[in-house]
């Protein structure tokens, strides 16, 4: 297995089974209460929200991905690729092509609420939040590789612009912290 990002995404659209292998790497449950990435308490802060664009059998919007149930509920029709690639720090216009964007973000709060009394006072659950995304994020790469897809990560956004979009892309009271760009390479090669 050779992981590594992709800035280069062809137009081949993904599978839904595609998309849903991502999700489930990314946040998906295994045995009883468990996921696929550690989490802290097992607090599991993190939430996933898919931005199709070029998938086939999943209809352009944005989605919220509910771990729980193992599904993906709209939130809002249409392709916002190009919207929530916008708020990137750099022009990343490959990244408006890659099928669907992964977006992270964390309820950083309820994490420092969660672990108000270990030292750092206030600042442990942050680090937890982070730490969970990163796990989160290298699973993405992970089965994107297995599968012969690209992906990358992109951590470089404008937070305010990404929360004000609307519609809201960001859960009300969470932080955005990656943004994954997964699809097929256009070299053709995973």
């Amino acid at each position: 297995m050779r992981r590594r990002s992709t800035r280069g995404f062809g137009a081949r659209p993904l599978s839904i089974a595609q998309v849903a292998l991502m999700v489930w790497a990314a946040q998906g449950r295994t045995t009883g209460e468990h996921r696929t990435c550690p989490s802290a308490h097992a607090l599991y802060p993190l939430t996933l929200t898919v931005v199709a664009g070029n998938v086939d059998g999943l209809a352009a919007g944005t989605y919220r991905y509910d771990a729980e149930r193992d599904v993906l509920t709209l939130i809002t029709a249409g392709d916002h690729r190009d919207r929530v690639a916008g708020t990137t720090l750099a022009d990343h216009d490959w990244l408006r092509r890659a099928g669907a964007l992964l977006l992270l973000s964390g309820d950083l709060e309820a994490a420092a609420r969660h672990f108000a009394d270990q030292p750092p006072l206030g600042r442990r659950g942050a680090r937890y939040v982070w730490l969970e995304a990163g796990h989160a994020s290298q699973n993405v790469y992970l089965q994107a590789t297995e599968a012969g897809l690209g992906a990358v990560l992109v951590a470089g956004f404008d937070d305010d612009r990404l929360l004000g979009l609307t519609p809201a892309v960001v859960p009300s009271g969470q932080h955005p912290l990656g943004l994954l760009g997964v699809g097929h390479p256009a070299d053709g090669r995973g």
